[in-house]
């Protein structure tokens, strides 16, 4: 996991470098809570998340200061295309600064964990 201290934060301060987005991803499909693989970025004020799978790719764009419950996606928008445009470049720059790999493990659309390609490391459970 990436991250850097709260110290700074808890203290009182916000240091000038810190982060402005957050990145996330989510797999876990189709179980255990059946939301389809996606990831993101989230600001103060929006999230720009892509829900992808071998059958669905599409964008939603969030206002969160119009839509705090996040009930209607503002995707597609023209008022909102400067602010989708610059949030599809910073999920893009965030996913090359973490190295989020291009192809999800097997697992993510159902498959069972420990199925890695030849090469790869198996996940073994209690080796955490």
């Amino acid at each position: 996991m990436q991250g850097r201290s709260l110290v700074p934060i808890l203290k009182g301060g916000t240091p000038s470098d810190w982060r402005k987005s957050f990145y996330y991803h989510y797999y876990e499909f189709p179980t255990p809570h059946h939301v389809r693989p996606h990831y993101g970025v989230i600001t103060d004020r929006y999230k720009l998340v892509r829900f992808y799978a071998p059958d669905v790719d599409y964008w939603e764009l969030y206002d969160r200061e119009k839509d705090p419950h996040e009930l209607r996606s503002f995707f597609g928008d023209p008022e909102y295309a400067k602010i989708t445009e610059e949030l599809k470049a910073e999920v893009l720059r965030l996913r090359q600064e973490l190295k989020v790999p291009d192809h999800d493990e097997p697992w993510v659309f159902g498959g069972k964990r420990g199925n890695a390609p030849p090469g790869q490391a198996e996940h073994k459970k209690g080796a955490e």
